[in-house]
């Protein structure tokens, strides 16, 4: 893919997402569970540490440095302990807030992705990542590629 397809990409997903909460009221949105034991407020913010988590691999490509692996394997306990911890960072936050955040972190993906060339988004990364590893796979995971299960969860729920 190339920088502008992976920016279009980011953004039709992100729209797509804000389209299935659109309706949601705030008080839903604060106390049922909507995944597992996630409210919306909690999908919110996890979305924006995946975002956060792609803009600084990408800052730190910038920098000239290797974006350092989260460290989490691929055991989805380890993913889980990891999205928990996150949860429990913004439990006390005010709907609001999450949102804002979502926002600007949203935004500062955004940025990123445009200061980089298509060269930058394909070039194979270096030990320690995988063979196939590049920027464009960091940003994918942790944007267009999971939003949509989000969304499928967040439609099933409605669904009931």
């Amino acid at each position: 893919m190339t920088r502008d397809e992976i920016l279009q990409t980011i953004k039709r997903a992100h729209e797509n997402f804000l389209e299935t909460i659109a309706d949601i009221p705030d008080d839903i949105a604060t106390t049922q569970r909507v995944i597992d034991w996630w409210t919306l407020k909690d999908v919110l913010g996890h979305i924006s540490t995946w975002y956060l988590v792609a803009r600084q691999f990408i800052r730190e490509y910038a920098r000239g440095n290797v974006p350092t692996p989260l460290g989490l394997g691929q055991s989805d306990d380890e993913i889980d302990r990891y999205n928990k911890r996150a949860a429990a960072l913004r439990r006390d936050y005010s709907l609001a807030r999450v949102r804002a955040e979502l926002d600007a972190a949203y935004r500062d993906l955004i940025a990123a992705v445009e200061a980089l060339s298509d060269a930058d988004v394909s070039k194979q990364l270096p030990a320690p990542w995988d063979a196939g590893d590049n920027l464009e796979k960091l940003i994918a995971v942790n944007s267009y590629v999971h939003l949509p299960e989000h969304i499928d969860q967040i439609n099933t729920w409605r669904s009931k």
